[in-house]
């Protein structure tokens, strides 16, 4: 974990416990994400796809092996064991360009979008956020996953 993506996964707990309003509500305070290095692998292994290819398709399904989401982050190893009849919840927020370097504006512009900012206040534990830097800029990808 480099020291911008702590620095980002810090502002995130910060905006998590002040709670917030998006879009599609009002959200309560959350507790902190906790880093978790097999969602950060799969964060990592991902941005690094989007930052090779250039692009930030959607939905977020891997070009390369047609995996979503929850599939690189099993892949990456993440297996916690939810109490039973719990359903996991996995969550990922993407975002690119050349002027999205600071956590700021990053989360400003998650805020801006229903989904994205609805997943900054998942009642979850275990997050990340990884950045990779590409010819067409700067990639974040937001992993969060529990239940």
């Amino acid at each position: 974990q480099s020291q911008a993506e702590r620095e980002m996964l810090e502002a995130i707990n910060a905006e998590r416990a002040r709670g917030g309003v998006c879009p599609s509500g009002v959200f309560p305070a959350a507790a902190p994400l906790k880093f978790e290095g097999h969602l950060h692998k799969a964060a990592t292994l991902y941005g690094r796809e989007l930052a090779a290819s250039g692009r930030l398709d959607l939905p977020h399904r891997s070009q390369v092996d047609n995996r979503v989401p929850s599939q690189r982050m099993v892949d990456a190893g993440y297996r916690p064991v939810p109490p039973n009849g719990i359903e996991w919840v996995f969550g990922e927020s993407l975002a690119a360009g050349m002027d999205l370097t600071s956590p700021a504006e990053v989360i400003a512009a998650w805020k801006g979008s229903p989904s994205h900012c609805a997943a900054l206040f998942e009642k979850v534990l275990d997050g990340t956020a990884a950045q990779v830097t590409g010819a067409a800029g700067t990639y974040w990808v937001l992993n969060i996953a529990g239940w």
